[in-house]
């Protein structure tokens, strides 16, 4: 057999070995998840309905690349609130500079007082950047640590300079890392590109929730 056909059966077959260990990764994942589910009384879907959550609360996130894909989907209620958890798949770009994000969102209906529509993600040297050519960053001139640690952009930046208050920037700039998006009453906080291991989602649900009712 010639070298270069050696070298190609090689391989597809190396890329089947790890399209099957990726295949069985997510199986388990959505197993220990289902189990994870039953014991906080939450309703599973393996598979999650995009457009469903889409009438729950339209958040920009649902809004942003292709091949967006919901799995491991989670509703209920803890306390008062009622929301949804669930893996959340979407790619950017195409051919060799797609790179596909996913991400594990809590989206709560309920999220406490009406929030004016806004985005806030942790700042990073693209976006220091991107300021520079005019990109919308609402500086909180009270909180420069907060300031320093996130992005916010929103239409209306005096509704949204009330909103964030000193107990709100204070909490973020003490815990780093959220993506915040809030539309119409509904909240949808993630870390972006992270996904918590199955045993650590219920702590990683309450500190969300947390964090939104410091919001």
């Amino acid at each position: 057999m010639p070298p270069a056909l050696i070298f190609v059966v090689a391989l597809v077959l190396v890329m089947a070995v790890l399209l099957v260990v990726a295949w069985r990764k997510e199986r388990t994942r959505t197993e220990e998840l289902r189990r994870v589910a039953a014991t906080a009384g939450f309703v599973f879907q393996a598979k999650g309905d995009l457009a469903a959550l889409r009438a729950l609360g339209a958040v920009p996130l649902f809004e942003r690349g292709h091949s967006r894909r919901v799995r491991n989907l989670m509703t209920g209620r803890i306390g008062d609130e009622q929301l949804a958890v669930f893996d959340y798949r979407y790619s950017v770009g195409s051919g060799k500079s797609q790179r596909t994000r996913t991400q594990t969102v809590v989206l709560l209906h309920s999220a406490g007082r009406l929030l004016p529509e806004l985005q806030m993600f942790p700042e990073n040297p693209v976006t220091r950047l991107a300021e520079k050519f005019g990109f919308q960053d609402i500086d909180i001139d009270s909180s420069p640590e907060f300031s320093r640690r996130y992005v916010v952009r929103g239409k209306d930046e005096h509704a949204i300079r009330a909103a964030l208050a000193a107990r709100a920037t204070s909490y973020f700039a003490a815990h780093e890392g959220w993506t915040v998006e809030a539309r119409s009453g509904t909240v949808a906080i993630y870390r972006e590109d992270r996904r918590p291991k199955p045993q650590d989602l219920r702590a990683f649900i309450e500190e969300a929730c947390t964090a939104a009712r410091n919001l």
